[in-house]
């Protein structure tokens, strides 16, 4: 039997497919991460950059920090030196020398005060109570330029540290602080412990 020809198929609409826009969603999702990643990592080796080791940046960052309290620097025979007043205002006027010494760079702190003879025993032993006592700085007598001992203190940072301006400039301004303390404490114990042995011998 002939049989009765089928109609042709009516032709379907073609509907586009999310996807491409979810592609470009993700892409961009992820260009996003990675320019934050970026951003970081810039940030990131930014900040090593201002983090120097002391062996060959400490001259550097002493007159950064001396550049930040307004003080100016002088050099002599290797060693950087500054004046600076320590709390506050009217406070006292406290000379800071910065040397490099057996693997160390060292800043000594005082006030320019030399220990008369008939101090010296009690200044040495209130520098030793301070020094059993406190970690640091740590109470020095002496001076090799003058044959009246000064009192000062010392703090040694290793040469092979790594330190920001703003680390160096943290450290040494809590060295200013403790080093006033030390250096009032024991002046001032240093004389009463003077007129201790002044009654001790008039009796």
């Amino acid at each position: 039997m002939p049989t009765e020809p089928t109609a042709p198929l009516a032709p379907t609409a073609h509907i586009p497919s999310a996807k491409p826009a979810q592609s470009a969603q993700s892409a961009q999702s992820a260009q996003s991460a990675q320019s934050a990643q970026s951003a970081q990592s810039a940030q990131r080796i930014e900040h090593a950059e201002h983090v120097v080791e002391l062996r060959n940046g400490w001259e550097s960052l002493v007159r950064d920090w001396a550049r930040r309290r307004g003080e100016p620097v002088a050099r002599e025979d290797g060693a950087l030196y500054l004046e600076t007043t320590v709390g506050g205002p009217t406070g006292p006027r406290l000379t800071v020398d910065v040397s490099r010494a057996a693997g160390s760079l060292v800043v000594a702190v005082t006030d320019g005060t030399l220990v008369s003879p008939d101090r010296l025993a009690p200044t040495a032993a209130a520098a030793t109570a301070w020094n059993s006592r406190e970690v640091t700085p740590t109470a020095i007598l002496g001076d090799e330029r003058s044959e009246t001992p000064l009192l000062s203190a010392v703090l040694a940072l290793p040469l092979a540290a790594h330190l920001s301006a703003d680390g160096f400039a943290a450290t040494l301004d809590t060295l200013l602080d403790a080093a006033l303390r030390l250096l009032r404490e024991c002046h001032d114990l240093g004389f009463v412990l003077r007129s201790t042995d002044d009654l001790t011998t008039r009796e």
